[in-house]
């Protein structure tokens, strides 16, 4: 979902999480087996996102088990959400002497120690990267790769 027009529904069989931002700010994470586009559409979705995994539960705690196959240390990048149109991003470096990145069980305890009750996994490896306006502020490894999707705050 790219500003609230459907352009493709997530195979229930993927295994991958799903992210929706509404447009009153809230944010929502769901297994794919639970998300339904049609659903989150009249119930107001802004963006979705379907690769993941969530990192939090519905109960707030830190999640320790994760519908993807990206293990071990890697660099990251996290949406994690406080309460509606409050948020956090996090990108974390990895594969470098100076870091070695993050498992998803740390990266999860990392949300809810920030004081997320949402958190989703939006990429990691070499597409985690974050900038200031023009600025990389983040350390990606090997430079960074090309991406086709982002997420962009301005005023």
């Amino acid at each position: 979902i790219r500003n609230g027009v459907l352009y493709r529904d997530v195979d229930s069989a993927s295994g991958a999480d799903v992210c929706v931002l509404y447009w009153d700010g809230t944010m929502e994470t769901y297994t794919s087996k639970e998300f339904d586009a049609e659903e989150a559409i009249d119930n107001g979705a802004y963006q979705a996102w379907c690769f993941g995994p969530m990192l939090v539960g519905d109960d707030g705690e830190a999640m320790t088990s994760f519908t993807t196959t990206v293990g071990g240390h890697n660099p990251r990048t996290v949406i994690g959400y406080f309460e509606p149109g409050h948020y956090c991003f996090v990108v974390v470096d990895g594969r470098s002497s100076a870091s070695s990145g993050m498992s998803m069980k740390q990266l999860s305890a990392l949300m809810v120690s920030l004081g997320c009750v949402k958190a989703y996994n939006l990429d990691c490896g070499q597409t985690s990267v974050m900038t200031l306006g023009s600025t990389v502020v983040s350390d990606p490894y090997k430079g960074g790769r090309k991406c086709s999707d982002i997420i962009y705050i301005g005023e």
